[in-house]
């Protein structure tokens, strides 16, 4: 199971390089459209990040963290629909959003502490993404395009 989890973590991240590099080679138009297509789809992760944990074990699904799990879902939501009023602070939202849900699964999700691959491969990831968004606010602050 470990194994899956961790390629289909890898196919996800292949999705957010795709988007962040288009506006470097498309015109600008395309690159708009792509890097709200990237918000959005990352605001979708972090929803689907959030639902994750009402799948923990007892002790772990508390009231507290499933509360925490709405936290998440609606903030993934926020993500998404901010891609349509203000692009670059959905970007950052994003980057703080993921980076706080990896800190809260390092600090609470007992798969996450014994599956030293999985672990890995969230932090990994999760580096690569906030990369991606980075890249995707350097092309909107560009001054050349």
């Amino acid at each position: 199971m470990e194994k899956t989890k961790v390629t289909l973590i890898y196919w996800g991240l292949s999705l957010f390089v795709f988007l962040a590099l288009i506006p470097w080679i498309f015109n600008l138009t395309i690159a708009l459209y792509s890097i709200q297509a990237l918000a959005i789809y990352g605001g979708v992760i972090v929803a689907f990040l959030g639902g994750i944990i009402w799948g923990w074990e007892e002790p772990l699904a508390s009231s507290k963290n499933l509360w925490l799990a709405i936290g998440f879902s609606l903030l993934g939501l926020g993500v998404s629909l901010l891609t349509f009023i203000n692009l670059s602070i959905s970007l950052i939202l994003l980057i703080i959003s993921l980076r706080a849900f990896l800190h809260f699964e390092k600090r609470n999700s007992s798969y996450f502490q014994a599956n030293i691959k999985y672990a890995n491969a969230r932090n990994l990831i999760t580096n690569l993404v906030t990369i991606c968004c980075i890249t995707s606010l350097a092309f909107l602050y560009n001054p050349y395009t």
